[in-house]
Formats: structure tokens, sequence, C-alpha cells
């Protein structure tokens, strides 16, 4: 028999709700139904760690109910090519009848430089890895997504069949505007429009609120709108979702998460409730622990005479601080260092021309602190 996760598990950490930078792979990440007034402990992922801090295999198991016992359900096994970009990534399930993992699932991605053009998904059938369908995405002149395709494999013809589209547009910062999600006609050879998602910021350029809309008899229909909230430290805390109710025409409340943080901004537990009857029920609960790789084995600390210019950034970065620190480390939003540049003065200019455009955290470290701060590549 095989074991399989009831959802995704794996990889990608996201935040379910939110079209927000997702934490980092946690080293262990534990999951909770709310049953019966008491939390219940119902699966578990823990993430191996290659030398460069990057994920390269996961291993889930999951609660059997007959024998309260944790057991095997999926491994997910990455390998990476020279500039630490997954390259390939299969899933086995766990078949507990023969004691032996079997191959389910395998992705393959491309890559233009940083931007990651193509995945290509393969389903194990018949001893072997036959196409499913594949994403492919496109850019624009400022490496910002434009358009991510998915078409499937017709095995008949061998040929890929256009399924659905998303196409991105952004403001002038830039961040993320409008998600346009599309459904390809093939009776009539167009594409139709499916579903919209607006991102509205606020004068600190975090996420306020995202509003989903359906397209319904050639006009676009309330679905639900998303709502966030922060703390001081930029870090999200909640999100809020409500529901379009179409007889009195206001949002109702529907679901909620909330985030619980550590000093790095990755959120270690993430508490899910639905709102019924006037009440605030748990639904489900995740707990995170990451890897000590992560922290870069120094404390988080704030500092009032650091800044740093200008926001958004084009081709340099300015660092003015009155305290000497021998090292700047830009990572990206999934903990992966992209940058590292040694500090000689209290006033330095770094070249990030090579990034992509995008939010980073950027960490200036002297040996006994670091000082963190968010920072924009146009």
């Amino acid at each position: 028999m095989k074991l399989k996760l009831l959802f995704a598990l794996f990889f990608y950490a996201h935040v379910t709700l939110a079209q927000i930078a997702a934490p980092p792979v946690p080293e262990t990440w534990e999951n909770d139904l709310w049953f019966s007034n008491q939390w219940m402990h119902f699966s578990t992922v823990n993430y191996m760690f290659n030398v460069d801090c990057l994920p390269d295999l996961a291993i889930s198991q999951v609660l059997d109910f007959s024998s309260s016992t944790f057991v095997n359900s999926s491994r997910l096994t990455i390998s990476y090519n020279g500039n630490n970009q997954v390259s390939e990534s299969i899933n086995e399930l766990w078949n507990s009848d023969n004691a032996v993992w079997e191959n389910d699932r395998r992705s393959t991605q491309a890559y233009d430089g940083n931007n990651l053009t193509e995945i290509i998904h393969y389903l194990w059938i018949d001893n072997n890895w036959q196409l499913d369908y594949r994403i492919v995405n496109s850019y624009d002149g400022n490496n910002l997504p434009q358009e991510s395709l998915i078409e499937n494999r017709d095995l008949n013809t061998a040929t890929w069949i256009r399924v659905s589209k998303q196409e991105f547009t952004y403001n002038a910062i830039p961040l993320l505007e409008i998600v346009l999600a599309s459904l390809w006609d093939a009776v009539n050879d167009v594409w139709v429009n499916d579903g919209r998602s607006t991102f509205v910021y606020d004068a600190n350029n975090l996420l306020n609120t995202k509003t989903f809309e359906d397209w319904e008899n050639n006009t676009w229909v309330n679905d639900n709108q998303e709502a966030y909230t922060f703390d001081n430290n930029d870090f999200l805390i909640e999100a809020l979702v409500s529901e379009w109710n179409t007889s009195t025409m206001v949002y109702d409340l529907d679901r909620r998460e909330t985030y619980t943080n550590n000093a790095q901004g990755y959120y270690t537990e993430l508490l899910r409730e639905n709102y019924l009857l006037g009440t605030w029920v748990n639904s489900t609960r995740d707990r995170r622990v990451y890897p000590i790789c992560y922290t870069l084995g120094i404390e988080n600390v704030l500092a009032e005479d650091f800044s740093v210019y200008p926001i958004p950034a084009q081709n340099v970065l300015h660092i003015k601080s009155n305290t000497q620190h021998s090292e700047a480390i830009i990572m990206d939003l999934n903990g992966r260092i992209v940058q590292q540049e040694k500090l000689t003065n209290t006033l330095q200019t770094i070249d990030i021309s090579q990034l992509n455009s995008g939010v980073y955290i950027l960490k200036l470290s002297n040996g006994n602190q670091v000082i963190t701060k968010k920072i924009i590549k146009k």
C-alpha cells in the first residue's frame, strides 16, 4: 500500500493565502489538526541540507491512526546545477507492503541566467517517466515574470496542448499589481478570461489587500479578498480572508492565518482558523524549525546608526554606518545568499546591477552582531 499526504508538503514552503514571499525551507515542519478540542499532530516533514544550506532531501511521515505511530509517506530528492538552482526533483511514495520507495513524480527545471524559464513534470507509469505537463515562463526587459503558460502533453500526437496562463502586471516600483488568469478555448482558438487578482500596497510598499475576481457573463465579479497585517519589523502576522456575499454586496469574514515569527522574520508557527457563527474556530497548525545555517550563527540586533540608500535601487547600493562592519550579505526571500561583499569603510557602495528585480534581505555583520534590512532592486 502507498501512503500519500492529503496536501502538498514539499519543497518550496509557501504562505497559503498570500502572494507574499515564501519563508525558507524549514529543517522540521510539523502539522497539527484541531480535533476534539485539542491539537493532534498528524504529519512531519524532515529536510536535509547540503553544504550550501540548500535542501536536497525531504522525508514526510504521517500518523497511522490504527497504530498511533508515524509511518513513511513521501520522499523528495532535489538536485542543483552549478548556480545552486534546482535542476531536478523526484518525489517517491512509500510502499508499506514491500517496504520500499517507489517513483511517483519528477520535474526538471531550465533557466536563462537567473530566470526560471521552464518546468517539465513527469509521471512514473509502467516503469518509465512519461511527460505530463509543463510550465513555460517568460520575462520582460527588467527580468520580471511576464507570463506563465501551462501546457499538457498529448501522448497521441506527442505535442504540447495549451491549458491556461497567467499574465503579470507591475507598478512603478516595481511590485506585482495584477495577475490575469486565462483558459485556452481550443474550439475557438482563443484565450478566455478566468480570474483576476489585484494587489494594493501601503505607504511602506507592504501588501495591504489582494482581491480576487471571477470572469462571469463577460464581466468581472467579486470572489474574495485577503487583507494583511505586518508588525513593526515588516513581518507578516495575519492574513484575513473574506468572501463576497452576493446578497448583501459586502465581504463576509471566512478564515484567517496568524503567524508567529522568529528574529529573521521566518514564521515558526502558522495558525489557521475558520469563522463560524461569529466565532474563530481552530482548523490546522504548522510548526517550523529552521536550520542554523540560515541565521549565519550571529545574533540579530537593531541599529539606529545604520542607513541604506537608495531604496529602491537600480545598479548600486550605498551603505552608511557609524560602526565598522566586515561583510554585507544579500539574500533572496527563500534564504539563498545571492551576493557577498567585504566592507572596508563606514560609507561604501556595492554593485547590485547583476541582481534580478525584486525584494531582498541585506545583512551586515562584524562577527558579533548582524543588522538586517529589506531592500528593493529595480
